[in-house]
């Protein structure tokens, strides 16, 4: 299943959970901030089942909450079937964190053999490239207002410069040259994308230009 398949209200029914998602997270916070933490995360499989989690603290060592919600769909329906979405309010983990239990994130959904992970905030500090699946953010500029403050909660400082810098609501790396000239490249062309293996801010730029932004 790919994103380009959904229609209007499908992306509706994703933020609809990305919002049951935020809830989870705040309600965490109001139980036992030292217990749990600021991502939380769902599997959602093509008959409409979801199953979500939070990030937790398990003996000094986060447990990501695409792992929590991965492990307790494995626990209640066994293996994640052909065409389920992993939706997320931070975008998954990539890079070496001590903290982390186990490997990233997308080590782990790339396992999966999930292709699209639908996310309210996209942490500009971890790198696609590794991906098998493919991430598109929310368009709700409240979903993503809020995801974006429970993401800045625990990225460093030199995270949160990188994130000052945007194009378009797109995260820039030093400057947006990149993502103009995919921009520019998209719209002469009609509004495509692009698929460049050595500028991922070039395919962000086209990506928005192709998405109407």
């Amino acid at each position: 299943m790919r994103f380009g398949e959904f229609k209007r209200a499908s992306q509706e029914h994703l933020d609809e959970i990305l919002v049951r998602l935020c809830a989870m997270v705040v309600s965490g916070q109001k139980k036992d901030p030292d217990r749990y933490g600021m991502v939380a995360a769902a599997v959602l499989d093509p008959d409409d089942n979801c199953v979500a989690a939070t990030s937790y603290n398990e003996d000094g060592k986060w447990v990501h909450a695409e792992r929590a919600a991965i492990d307790a769909y494995h626990s209640r329906g066994g293996r994640i079937p052909a065409g389920s979405i992993i939706i997320t309010t931070c975008s998954p983990c990539s890079e070496k964190m001590d903290d982390r239990y186990s490997e990233s994130c997308t080590d782990l959904i790339n396992d999966t053999g999930v292709d699209l992970v639908y996310a309210g905030y996209e942490d500009p500090t971890q790198h696609e490239s590794q991906a098998k699946f493919k991430v598109e953010v929310s368009h709700n500029p409240k979903i993503h207002e809020l995801c974006h403050v429970f993401a800045s909660t625990f990225m460093d400082k030199e995270a949160a410069q990188l994130d000052e810098l945007s194009f378009l609501g797109s995260p820039c790396t030093k400057d947006c040259s990149g993502h103009r000239a995919g921009y520019a490249w998209s719209q002469a062309r009609g509004g495509v994308d692009a698929n460049s293996p050595w500028s991922p801010s070039f395919n962000n730029g086209a990506r928005l230009a192709k998405d109407g932004k």
